[in-house]
């Protein structure tokens, strides 16, 4: 049995495909108001016209803000837990969008509002036929 690779949510990300092909977050700009949103959506939330296109977001963003998580994330999470402690935070993207998802570090002391965080994912749970779901996540970037 092969297992996939599940996103978390419809309309959220392009998964990593194959030959290197990075993922994305994915999301909606407005055609009447200009405003993005992260996670596609059919109605603006500005100004209620539902002529929004389908876009894909940047990788990398600035950390706003965040915070470090004691207890297991809720809901469809179902194992154990790999993820206590966890971050998360509000990334901001060049687009002008703040996202709100975990990050891969946990430590406060290793991460700084202000600093440059890349996209990337990782496996959250899995579902009842085995999948593994993915989850987008920022990460602090690495210094080259």
């Amino acid at each position: 049995m092969t297992i996939a690779q599940v996103s978390l949510r419809d309309g959220m990300m392009k998964l990593p495909g194959e030959a290197g092909e990075k993922g994305t977050l994915l999301g909606s700009r407005c055609g009447n108001c200009g405003e993005r949103f992260f996670v596609i959506r059919e109605i603006c939330e500005s100004c209620q016209s539902t002529s929004l296109e389908d876009i894909q977001l940047s990788a990398t963003g600035s950390l706003y803000a965040f915070s470090v998580m004691y207890y297991p994330p809720p809901p469809p999470y179902r194992g154990p837990d790999p993820f206590v402690p966890f971050g998360i935070g509000w990334v901001e993207l060049p687009e002008g969008l703040l996202v709100y998802l975990p990050l891969t570090e946990s430590n406060p002391r290793k991460l700084q509002v202000g600093m440059k965080m890349d996209l990337t994912f990782g496996v959250f749970t899995e579902d009842e036929q085995g999948n593994d779901i993915i989850v987008p996540l920022f990460a602090p970037r690495q210094e080259e």
